[in-house]
């Protein structure tokens, strides 16, 4: 059996079961989110992913339901979104305008809920969020001295005969505790043991 959806123009008969759209719904959630499938009883789990900003859409995620029949029923009365799990509940369904209630805002989803699509394209494979970029591990030679002799940035915590390299080759580094009036000191350079080849260009 199928359910006809009609639009201005033209019927779009929807099939009772979509079984690669359910995989493309699971298959676009978190790993963490992934997971309630194999839960028995997910609802303590799904409540404390909630907490921790997951968007969890109770109906599929906790009760078990079909997300093709689910969002095949939410699209037939004319939802666009639908509130997340911790979201306050629509107070009137679409077309519905009674007093004292809000009217339902199909243009404008609140953020955190979940989109009304049966577009297999709103449910591409999840890519987990690239790693931040770390800093770039610097060894703080600074400009020439003399010679060789490269000054060491300071603040430099680069212990003594540790060897350092960067695009202008690579440096020994010399760290001695010189004793002065004021007291101990800490002296620190580099020295350019050899520089990179000439490029052949």
């Amino acid at each position: 059996m199928s359910t006809t959806t009609t639009t201005n123009t033209n019927p779009v008969v929807l099939p009772d079961e979509n079984p690669a759209f359910d995989q493309a719904y699971w298959a676009s959630q978190p790993p963490e989110v992934q997971a309630l499938q194999n839960l028995a009883a997910p609802q303590s789990a799904a409540l404390s992913l909630a907490a921790k900003g997951f968007t969890i859409d109770v109906p599929i995620m906790v009760w078990k339901w079909d997300p093709w029949k689910v969002m095949r029923l939410r699209v037939q009365y004319g939802y666009t979104w639908v509130p997340s799990a911790l979201q306050p509940p629509i107070q009137e369904a679409p077309g519905v305008n009674l007093p004292g209630l809000q009217p339902y805002d199909p243009n404008n989803p609140p953020a955190g809920s979940i989109k009304v699509s049966l577009n297999l394209a709103d449910y591409p494979p999840y890519n987990p969020p690239a790693p931040a970029p770390q800093p770039a591990t610097t060894d703080y030679v600074g400009s020439l001295d003399f010679g060789n002799i490269y000054f060491a940035l300071p603040g430099d915590p680069t212990p003594d005969g540790v060897i350092v390299t960067d695009s202008r080759g690579t440096f020994l580094k010399h760290r001695q505790v010189v004793q002065t009036p004021f007291g101990p000191m800490i002296n620190g350079w580099y020295e350019l043991l050899s520089a990179p080849a000439p490029s052949a260009n």
